[in-house]
């Protein structure tokens, strides 16, 4: 292979890897005293009661993709939230966040409506507590 390729490809495996390598903010993720399926029904009520749109789910996987709308400091985001099992007890729950208008637009982080949700989360499973993470 042309060193020219060999050299393109090894830059876009560190980029592969640094993206890869970028955590969600603590704020974003949050643990769960309760199972997958019960935390996973908790999120779209969460989701639903703050008249987030949804746009899709996906139960096998315990995800879903919404939309909140426009804030005092953003366009809205787009948000993923997905649940997976820790174990038949205990469950985790990441939202992923990307801005609707970018960053030169819109210059909220969307944490204030994850909290949100968490809490909603929380009050759908009978006011218990969520084990931050």
């Amino acid at each position: 292979m042309p060193r020219a390729i060999l050299f393109a490809l090894s830059l876009l495996f560190a980029a592969i890897l640094a993206v890869a390598a970028q955590e969600a903010p603590d704020w974003s993720q949050r643990d769960f005293a309760a199972p997958a399926a019960d935390v996973y029904a908790a999120a779209i009520k969460s989701i639903q009661q703050q008249h987030h749109e949804i746009k899709s789910t996906d139960d096998t996987h315990h995800s879903v993709d919404f939309r909140v709308g426009t804030t005092a400091w953003s366009w809205g985001y787009n948000m993923t939230l997905t649940v997976t099992s820790l174990d038949d007890a205990h469950s985790h729950v990441v939202i992923a966040i990307s801005r609707s208008g970018g960053k030169t637009v819109s210059w909220g982080s969307g944490k204030k409506e994850v909290l949100k949700i968490f809490a909603g989360i929380d009050k759908q499973l009978g006011g218990q507590k969520s084990e931050k993470k």
